[in-house]
């Protein structure tokens, strides 16, 4: 599965989740599918919330999308970052633990470090790990309220 940049068109916006972050949905997608499952988008938007405090982002630069199709987990579009639910949803909805916030704490590191380069390449790595080393105290916070 892929990062990659998906032009804002492809996307469109379908409300705000109780914390106040944005969620989207895919052009061609059934928005029921959000409607049907808006416990999965509020957990989801706990989880995203959770780790945003941890990398000191506002929630107006994260937002879930929902595309039931395509291979992005996560991406990037000027400085805001966008998480797929489809993948929360058939990963992490069923148990949301640590296995679950370590997840998507690597990926919020890995969209992150596309703010200080766009390409995958050794230094977009570098900045992964950096980035997941700088914030690994707080994160093993959370990790030890959630149990």
């Amino acid at each position: 599965d892929t990062c990659e940049i998906i032009p804002s068109q492809n996307i469109k916006p379908h409300g705000i989740a109780k914390n106040g972050i944005r969620i989207f949905c895919e052009r061609s997608a059934d928005e029921s599918f959000l409607q049907l499952n808006r416990d999965a988008v509020e957990h989801f938007s706990v989880v995203i919330q959770n780790l945003a405090a941890i990398f000191s982002v506002a929630l107006s630069s994260v937002a879930i999308y929902y595309d039931p199709k395509g291979s992005t987990i996560a991406f990037n579009s000027n400085r805001s970052l966008y998480f797929n639910l489809r993948y929360f949803c058939s990963l992490h909805m069923k148990r949301i633990d640590s296995a679950c916030y370590s997840y998507w704490y690597i990926t919020f590191a890995h969209e992150l470090a596309h703010n200080l380069v766009t390409g995958h390449n050794k230094e977009h790595g570098s900045y992964t790990e950096n980035i997941s080393a700088m914030y690994l105290p707080e994160f093993s916070k959370l990790l030890a309220r959630i149990g």
